[in-house]
């Protein structure tokens, strides 16, 4: 029976430069996710003055965790009220107009191969 083993464990055996690799990759892969829940993101059109038009679609990036090892795709835009509305945007049953997850399930092959492609290259260049 094969042993469980985490990526991040593979990818210390492959060497440095596998890990290194790894890390820029999963950042480009984060970018092509954001870049796609921008284009998936709705952009209210209605009449509350304290949202302001277009402001959840610019509040959307990337934040690097734990030395590159993970990112978050965030959207935290506030109404001038202070209210952060993007989890309500994404969750809400009334509002009902999720961008990050669908954004994610649509790339996720994507950032696998370019993930894939990158650690390869490094191995190879080793």
């Amino acid at each position: 029976m094969a042993k469980y083993q985490s990526a991040e464990t593979i990818l210390k055996e492959l060497g440095e430069h596998a890990m290194e690799a790894a890390k820029a990759a999963l950042a480009d892969g984060a970018a092509v996710v954001a870049d796609e829940a921008r284009r998936r993101c709705p952009v209210y059109d209605g009449r509350d003055r304290r949202v302001i038009k277009g402001a959840l679609k610019k509040s959307i990036h990337t934040v690097k965790r734990k030395g590159g090892k993970e990112y978050r795709i965030v959207a935290d835009a506030q109404a001038q009220d202070g209210l952060f509305y993007g989890t309500i945007v994404e969750f809400s049953p009334k509002a009902g107009r999720p961008f990050l997850y669908p954004a994610l399930d649509a790339k996720r092959k994507t950032v696998q191969d370019i993930i894939v492609e990158r650690v390869r290259e490094a191995v190879r260049k080793k």
